[in-house]
């Protein structure tokens, strides 16, 4: 039987160890180890604490970290309903509006996201079909039940029906959150007066007298 050497077994070890910690780092991972939630975050923000550290998916089948990939660094617009919720509190024809104002922006310098409030029941499939029949071309997440109840918990976001969207800039720290029923005009700005730079625009100018 062939001897390994020292220096074999080392070099071995060495190029082993980095394949582990990219092993570890991927999404799914998490699932095959408690422990990760517990591991030192890949990102962080100024309010890096208040959110899980999970893995949701989207109406894609796409997942993702929910803070470090989805909220890091972002301007965001986060909203909650349920397939079944739709039908008692609908929220989405009103979202969609809000973001026909901002279209011009989602997805480089703002990013929309609607968690489901019933994880239990609302599967990625679900979701396409939720936002295909309103025409809501942002993200729909759902994930583990246990995970997005965590999701849910960070947001104060209690039941089945929830009645805010929130609107964070996480490269400034700034959260506000209006009724996902308000006026649309409303939910659109809050996203410019959270923006920084030439983007920040206490009121939509073009919908306003002056």
């Amino acid at each position: 039987m062939k001897k390994t050497s020292r220096r074999t077994f080392l070099a071995g070890a060495a190029a082993a160890i980095p394949m582990a910690a990219t092993a570890a780092l991927a999404p799914g991972a998490a699932k095959d180890n408690p422990a990760f939630k517990t591991c030192p975050r890949a990102r962080g923000g100024k309010n890096a604490s208040r959110f899980p550290q999970v893995i949701v998916q989207d109406q894609h089948k796409k997942k993702a970290w929910f803070y470090e990939d989805l909220i890091a660094d972002k301007l965001v617009v986060v909203s909650f309903t349920s397939v079944k919720g739709e039908n008692y509190y609908p929220v989405l024809s009103n979202l969609v509006k809000a973001h026909e104002m901002i279209e011009d922006r989602i997805g480089k310098e703002v990013h929309m996201y609607t968690v489901t409030t019933d994880p239990y029941h609302d599967t990625p499939e679900d979701l396409r079909a939720l936002a295909d029949k309103y025409g809501a071309s942002w993200r729909f997440l759902t994930g583990a039940p246990e995970d997005v109840r965590e999701i849910l918990a960070s947001f104060n976001a209690r039941g089945s029906l929830y009645a805010l969207s929130w609107i964070g800039n996480e490269k400034t720290g700034r959260w506000m959150n209006k009724p996902s029923r308000m006026q649309p005009l409303f939910i659109a700005e809050a996203v410019g007066r959270l923006s920084t730079g030439k983007q920040h625009k206490p009121f939509l100018v073009d919908d306003h007298s002056v």
